[in-house]
């Protein structure tokens, strides 16, 4: 199933372009199945109050095709286009257990439909550009975590990441003492005198009696 997505081919294949004005606009965007299965279709939008697609479910024998409507209600005057609007094409295998008069919208709603056709969803994206404005691209793939320790038979294998900058730790010198250094080398240390100071101090001050 995994090649589902490269057997499903879109015209125009990224994007449609509206007009960002005040009038209603109609593109449309052709679907084609090269897959050896039938594979059944739910289309999505991020604005379904200003875009509306027909139909919205829909399936496809294998190698045959359909054009979808996008409706646009256009964009009032003064006010800037959302750049995010887009169109979602989420798109799996045909059930077997899918009864002979099945009905699309049905099958993607029944919990037991779901759980047999789970492997092989897809979602596919077409971006919406408006005119005078940048053409929208497909945002990049979030990496996967690249710093990755591994031990193996007391070994240690490091994956750095290479957008990490190395941090350099400033070398680590310890002192010793003199006797310390002198026992290391094997030489006599110096022993130092221990001197005892015996502390005397006043006699204990009587309270209300003063000291002459």
């Amino acid at each position: 199933m995994a090649d589902l997505e490269h057997k499903i081919t879109f015209d125009p294949p990224k994007y449609v372009s509206f007009k960002p004005i005040s009038e209603e606009q109609v593109k449309e965007v052709t679907v084609a199945n090269t897959h050896n299965q039938a594979v059944m279709f739910k289309m999505k939008t991020t604005r379904p109050g200003v875009f509306k697609m027909k139909p919205v479910f829909f399936s496809l024998q294998p190698k045959t095709q359909k054009t979808i409507k996008l409706h646009y209600t256009g964009c009032p005057q003064g006010v800037k286009p959302n750049l995010k609007d887009r169109f979602s094409v989420i798109m799996a295998i045909v059930p077997k257990d899918a009864p002979p008069d099945w009905d699309v919208e049905k099958v993607w709603e029944d919990q037991k439909m779901q759980l047999e056709m789970a492997d092989s969803v897809k979602r596919r994206v077409i971006r919406i550009h408006y005119d005078g404005y940048e053409i929208p691209v497909d945002p990049p793939e979030k990496s996967e975590k690249k710093s990755k320790k591994k031990k193996k038979g007391g070994s240690q294998e490091t994956i750095e990441e290479p957008h990490k900058k190395h941090l350099q730790y400033p070398s680590f010198q310890p002192t010793f003492s003199a006797a310390a250094s002198a026992n290391a080398h094997g030489a006599t240390p110096t022993v130092q005198p221990i001197v005892y100071i015996v502390y005397q101090g006043l006699p204990p001050r009587e309270d209300g009696v003063e000291a002459k």
